[in-house]
């Protein structure tokens, strides 16, 4: 992903010299980076069992700091200052709660490798906006891939940036739809009626959330 924005400019360019003759750095390979995922739940265990194949190393963010997932490293958002310096790849599958809601900012980006790549498939107000992008600007062999902006149509009834983030050729943006793939809306209402099942004959529902931890998704999507 680092070059793929890069590359593509050279391509409609028609600019076809390898990346070594044109000052790029290498792309980055996954056989022994670290990867870190922001948020173990069902979205971040399935991202680890997708980047294990390829050589990466898993470390592995939850509120517990306990998993059975074979991962390199787990531990809680109080070890992110830690480890971010670590990492090649940050995935975020975080809730946008208390706790989250502009979890990243300037500081935590600057402890961040200068090559690393940022994915957001989360809710957009968990990163902030504006660090990002100016991040982004001042690093450019930094990356990003966002899905979850801040300002959605679902939520907010348009979608906007307030900077020019299309402009950069280090980012790439998709309209927060990576959950849209065949059967995925069955598959959620799979998971509904299953959890309404076990409410029902009283047993522990799937995904259950503390109301005192989670707040609304203003400015980060649906």
């Amino acid at each position: 992903m680092p070059r793929i924005p890069i590359l593509r400019l050279g391509q409609n360019s028609e600019q076809w010299e390898p990346p070594f003759l044109i000052g790029y750095s290498p792309t980055l390979t996954l056989d022994g980076s670290a990867c870190g995922i922001l948020g173990f739940g069902g979205i971040g265990k399935a991202t680890a069992r997708l980047m294990r194949p390829f050589g990466a190393r898993i470390f592995a963010v939850n509120t517990s700091g306990r998993t059975d997932e074979p991962v390199d490293f787990v531990g809680t958002l109080g070890d992110l200052d830690t480890i971010l310096g670590q990492l090649d790849v940050v995935i975020v599958a975080l809730p946008l709660t208390r706790a989250t809601r502009g979890l990243i900012g300037r500081a935590r980006l600057e402890l961040m490798k200068p090559t690393a790549i940022l994915v957001n498939v989360a809710r957009g107000a968990i990163i902030d906006e504006g660090a990002l992008y100016e991040h982004l600007r001042a690093n450019p062999q930094f990356c990003a891939g966002i899905d979850a902006w801040w300002q959605e149509p679902f939520g907010q009834g348009s979608f906007a940036t307030n900077y020019p983030f299309f402009e950069l050729p280090n980012l790439i943006g998709s309209p927060h739809n990576s959950s849209i793939v065949p059967k995925t809306m069955l598959s959620g209402a799979q998971a509904a009626a299953e959890n309404m099942r076990r409410h029902l004959r009283g047993e522990p529902i799937a995904g259950a959330i503390s109301r005192a931890d989670y707040i609304a998704a203003r400015g980060g999507g649906r």
